[in-house]
């Protein structure tokens, strides 16, 4: 047993479970930050933005809910009664809990603050929208991608070190 290599192992365990526990609470401390405003899906809602800027609509509802499905959004500005410039998510991100799932839709431009109205097309007439909200965010793919390159990294530090110290502890390696 070489003791460089068994405190080699030993650190990268400890490591691991650093990273692994700054990237999950750091994560869900991105997700709980991020949000701006959350409202009812219906048909016609007032959202408040306290700052111009980008941000993102995510569609949050019951799992294998279908009555978003389809569902075309436009944000307009009541001051100038002009559609907000708005663009389509293309790689969407979706968090999923144990009942609920949200999924980013939609990119808006917000070039002033204040109130706007968000107009909601093809709702399922038919479906239960009592549990869907419509949640509005600043960016945050960017930052989640990294957060889980580092949950994935601290794991794999944590069981490699592990193994590696077992190893060297029965003598087989």
């Amino acid at each position: 047993m070489q003791p460089w290599f068994m405190a080699l192992s030993i650190g990268a365990m400890l490591l691991g479970a650093v990273a692994l526990y700054f990237s999950i609470t750091n994560i869900f401390k991105l997700l709980r930050e991020s949000e701006v405003a959350r409202v009812p899906a219906a048909a016609e809602v007032a959202v408040t933005f306290s700052a111009p800027g980008t941000y993102v609509l995510h569609i949050d509802q019951p799992r294998f809910n279908l009555a978003m499905f389809g569902a075309k959004f436009a944000l307009r500005d009541p001051v100038t009664g002009a559609d907000v410039r708005s663009s389509p998510v293309i790689f969407r991100t979706t968090v999923s809990g144990f009942s609920t799932a949200s999924v980013s839709v939609r990119y808006f431009e917000i070039e002033r603050a204040g109130s706007y109205h968000l107009f909601v097309t093809g709702i399922n007439p038919a479906s239960d929208v009592s549990r869907v909200h419509l949640i509005f965010t600043r960016p945050y793919a960017m930052p989640l991608m990294l957060l889980i390159f580092g949950t994935v990294l601290g794991g794999m530090c944590l069981i490699g070190g592990l193994v590696f110290t077992a190893l060297q502890y029965s003598g087989k390696l």
